[in-house]
């Protein structure tokens, strides 16, 4: 090899690959770049979610406020409070009476109403979905009043088509009464969110072969056999998502009850959303409203690994 060669061989190995990072300079990672990307999202992750879940759980222990400037050190006295609070398990049980309720109506209904669409009616199946689904695209506030009008003892018209059947309204009226409140908030938020429900449902429907239903017709399973058997079988993870979805609507449950009712009469409809508003704003207990809302977040959390799990099967 001549010198020349020699030289040109040489020249080629020290000289950098393509691509490659100059000398003295690293290569992003592939880590810090997705980091990079992320980080705004990060950022307001941690500025609207970490910090006041990590300053309510703090809070929790102390005992200030709203606009107190000292916060006093009480351990576990809101804990122990909350659990011979007679208010705070009956908030908890109204959120349990309104879960097993919502899920009752709104999946219970909005399962038949899905069935119906898909498989009962041919012609203007869009036209009733669009009717059945559009009281979820109004707010909780315009539905609370709407229906405050409605139950009004005095210009609501269910009073006038109550009494026009020969039946008599309640003396102290649809929300008035302590045994009727809670279940007319249900047919409230019944009314509002069924459609949401049915067109969950109705995408689980679309999704199950019809071929299963050809095999079941062809062993006598028609009608009602072939939804028990075949269409509910088949949409099991949907409608659990559907339940932990409603679940968790009913125990963040605030807007709807605080327009209608406030928590009364007598905190017959009082729920944990409301207590903690009650608490916090209106008799200055931020430390004890602190503690419901721990208590509420503790079922949140559990309820939403639920809802990611099932997801991800459905």
């Amino acid at each position: 090899m001549t010198l020349r060669q020699q030289a040109i061989a040489t020249t080629a190995l020290q000289a950098p690959l393509a691509g490659a990072a100059p000398p003295g300079r690293r290569a992003a990672s592939p880590l810090r770049l997705h980091m990079l990307m992320l980080s705004p999202a990060l950022t307001l992750f941690g500025v609207f979610i970490l910090i006041p879940v990590a300053l309510t759980v703090i809070g929790s222990f102390f005992s200030f406020g709203l606009t107190s400037p000292t916060w006093t050190f009480v351990g576990i006295d809101n804990y122990v409070r909350a659990f011979h609070d007679p208010v705070f398990w009956r908030s908890f049980r109204n959120n349990l009476i309104i879960v097993f309720g919502s899920i009752a109506t709104q999946i219970g209904f909005g399962t038949l109403l899905a069935a119906i669409l898909d498989r009962g009616i041919r012609r203007g199946s869009a036209f009733f979905r669009t009717i059945i689904f559009a009281p979820m695209v109004i707010s909780a506030v315009a539905v609370g009043l709407i229906w405050l009008m409605i139950f009004d003892p005095n210009i609501g018209p269910l009073n006038r088509v109550i009494e026009a059947i020969g039946l008599r309204p309640p003396t102290l009226g649809w929300l008035g009464d302590p045994d009727l409140a809670i279940w007319m908030f249900l047919a409230v938020a019944a009314w509002q969110y069924t459609g949401y429900m049915m067109v969950l449902i109705l995408a689980g429907l679309q999704g199950v072969p019809a071929e299963l239903y050809q095999a079941a017709a062809l062993d006598g399973a028609r009608g009602v056999r072939a939804f028990w058997y075949i269409t509910l079988p088949s949409i099991r993870n949907i409608l659990i998502v559907a339940v932990l979805i409603t679940s968790i609507g009913a125990f963040k449950v605030f807007d709807l009850i605080y327009v209608t009712t406030r928590g009364g009469p007598a905190n017959a409809t009082q729920v944990f959303g409301t207590y903690i508003y009650l608490q916090a704003f209106n008799l200055g207990n931020m430390g004890y409203a602190d503690t419901i809302a721990v208590f509420l977040l503790v079922i949140a959390v559990i309820l939403g690994w639920l809802q990611l799990r099932y997801s991800r099967r459905a």
